[in-house]
């Protein structure tokens, strides 16, 4: 397999140079993280060492461009906002903001060899939207969210950023000033056809939730519906949860906000944990309950109920569960829609504390205070455990630890000592 493989007589900035049997000339190769697949693209020089002065020019010179936007590369704009905002924040933020600058940078070569942030008038933009439609087959929503991505490396790069160099600490600023990006999904969706996003309005039945729950194969899959079942927490809340400094077996408190993360407006609140979660958390043992990548997880959740030919473990053909509305997130809103039909009243300030929405009422200092009352969120968690047990009786995977079972209300057996 080695030996088939074209060599690469030059690399540079994740691209690579090489030839193709039986055609004259030179072309750039770099992986796409979407299709999973090299892509290549032919270049004008028919010299090795113009190639590679071309695919400098193409890509930004190492030294990044700076001044205003005419002499200021998409790529050299792209590339510092990935190692220096979105590589820190992790591989989630990373890889979308990689794939963001490679639809880009290919979209903005239909109109410039070498195209700068000047080159990104809205006219121009409009060409990449239609670019990015027809091409690489994305949806104006998708089409808005990478435009997003390239507004945020712009403005970024127009603002002076501390960073590292080397052992060194230097204040860079790219840009003199930021470009217009334009990011309106429905001036997107006008423009090259295709529909507006529609807001999340899919809740499962409990008899659909459970066939969907059935399908999981992967034990970190498992792990994070048996998380969000029991906090109603947003995603990223629930692949950065760590035991040891956020759960409070004493209290029977759970902090979604790790310790020395800032809030934000889409507030990490403190809830209480449930007797099931308590159980699940001694069972696995591990402070990082989700051990896998958060796309990894989301990823294999978020098709299953899309899957036209879904298989077993084994390989065997399975019928399709036909939910395509499906996705991790559709867990918090099946919590938040069914706490008000739980059969208990949960007040709208509890419901709202429960999923981090903002309460008008009290002030941090009173909140702090709060999460030691043994009644406090007593409510929302009672809700959430009889939303459990009700949806245990549509699916065949048990929702409840090992070390509990039940007997009209959720119990733990053997606690956990911290």
């Amino acid at each position: 397999m080695a030996a088939s493989r074209k060599p690469r007589l030059f690399e540079y900035r994740g691209q690579w140079i090489g030839e193709e049997p039986g055609r004259v000339g030179f072309y750039r190769y770099w992986y796409d993280q979407r299709t999973r697949k090299v892509k290549r693209r032919a270049l004008e020089a028919q010299d090795i060492e113009e190639a590679k002065e071309e695919l400098i020019d193409i890509l930004g010179s190492a030294g990044a461009s700076r001044g205003a936007p005419e002499a200021v590369s998409i790529a050299d704009v792209m590339a510092h906002y990935l190692e220096h905002k979105a590589e820190p924040k992790g591989p989630r933020a990373a890889s979308a903001a990689r794939r963001a600058a490679e639809l880009a940078l290919e979209a903005a070569e239909t109109f410039s060899s070498h195209p700068t942030v000047a080159h990104l008038t809205r006219l121009n933009q409009q060409r990449m939207w239609a670019y990015m439609s027809s091409e690489n087959g994305l949806s104006p929503k998708s089409i808005t969210t990478y435009m997003i991505s390239v507004r945020a490396a712009v403005n970024f790069a127009a603002i002076p950023q501390i960073v590292a160099v080397g052992d060194e600490k230097q204040e860079v600023q790219l840009l003199t000033s930021a470009t217009p990006i334009f990011c309106n999904q429905s001036e997107i969706a006008d423009h090259v056809g295709g529909e507006m996003s529609r807001p999340r309005d899919y809740i499962p039945t409990f008899e659909d939730l459970g066939r969907w729950i059935d399908r999981i194969q992967h034990e970190d899959d498992f792990r994070y519906v048996i998380i969000a079942l029991n906090t109603a927490a947003r995603n990223e809340a629930i692949f950065d949860l760590r035991v040891d400094g956020q759960v409070d077996f004493n209290s029977g408190t759970i902090d979604l906000n790790p310790p020395g993360r800032r809030q934000t407006k889409k507030r990490r609140p403190v809830i209480r944990l449930t007797t099931g979660l308590a159980a699940w958390l001694d069972h696995w043992g591990d402070d990082r309950p989700i051990r896998q990548y958060q796309d990894t997880v989301e990823k294999r959740l978020n098709a299953m109920g899309k899957d036209l030919q879904p298989r077993d473990q084994d390989g065997r053909l399975l019928a399709p569960l036909g939910m395509p509305g499906m996705t991790c997130y559709t867990l918090r809103h099946f919590i938040a829609t069914n706490m008000r039909r739980a059969g208990i009243e949960v007040s709208r300030e509890q419901r709202s504390k429960w999923l981090g929405h903002v309460v008008a009422e009290g002030s941090r200092t009173t909140d702090w205070y709060e999460k030691f009352d043994p009644d406090y969120l007593e409510d929302p968690m009672r809700a959430t455990e009889m939303i459990i047990q009700k949806l245990q009786n549509h699916t065949h995977k048990s929702l409840l630890a090992p070390t509990m079972h039940s007997q009209g209300t959720l119990r733990v057996v053997s606690g956990h000592e911290k």
